[in-house]
């Protein structure tokens, strides 16, 4: 790595989900010695983001972009990580996609449980024969970091998918979300039949980090 001072670098998850935190961290807690990863409840932030946008790039990079704001005079050197996860059903016409998250109808004001989504998508689902489905991930990175003669500013974007099915009825007691119903195509299970450590080597969010590790390094090791 370019970094000659060994300036430490803080890489800051641009989330709350403890889900999400607990399969991303470790995937990037290897990069370098300078680097140190931090949910946002481990430097006691709290922050709700809107997701306001119509894709889930626009949404990966509304979070990099306001926990970046929010911390860039805490950390010299900082790179927020953000994604941004949705479940794209063929049968659907690509719903439940960027609304994934919030796919259940609700009373205002309150958000929808994992149940809440998977019930109403399972619902939905019921007369549907094309039950094909995509699970994308797009990941989202802004940072600063150190270079020999001036910080580097820099923002990327990266993406993985999974090929899948909906599976009619849930399959498993592991993972999050979608995770029962969601029949992996090359693995011939759901992933919540999964360990943490079996999805995330194939997991769409898995490979969407990975390809974000190596934006990472390339941009860690290039030279200025």
């Amino acid at each position: 790595m370019n970094n000659p001072t060994n300036t430490p670098i803080a890489v800051v998850l641009a989330t709350n989900n403890k889900d999400k935190v607990k399969e991303i961290k470790p995937l990037l807690e290897n990069i370098a010695p300078e680097i140190t990863v931090y949910s946002l409840s481990d430097l006691q932030v709290d922050i709700e983001i809107e997701e306001t946008e119509k894709t889930l790039e626009g949404n990966a990079r509304l979070k990099t972009d306001t926990v970046f704001n929010l911390l860039s005079n805490r950390f010299p050197f900082l790179v927020t990580v953000a994604d941004d996860t949705g479940l794209e059903v063929s049968g659907l016409n690509g719903a439940p996609g960027v609304y994934s998250a919030r796919f259940a109808p609700m009373p205002e004001g309150k958000p929808p449980t994992y149940d809440d989504n998977v019930n109403h998508l399972l619902k939905m689902m019921e007369s549907i024969t094309d039950r094909k489905a995509l699970f994308r991930t797009v990941i989202a990175l802004k940072g600063r970091i150190p270079k020999n003669h001036a910080p580097l500013l820099f923002e990327k974007t990266v993406e993985g998918s999974v090929e899948g099915t909906i599976v009619k009825e849930r399959t498993g007691n592991n993972g999050f979300g979608y995770d029962p119903i969601f029949w992996v195509n090359s693995a011939q299970v759901t992933f919540a039949q999964m360990s943490t450590e079996e999805k995330n080597r194939l997991s769409h969010r898995s490979r969407a980090v990975k390809k974000a590790v190596e934006e990472l390094r390339l941009l860690l090791d290039e030279t200025p």
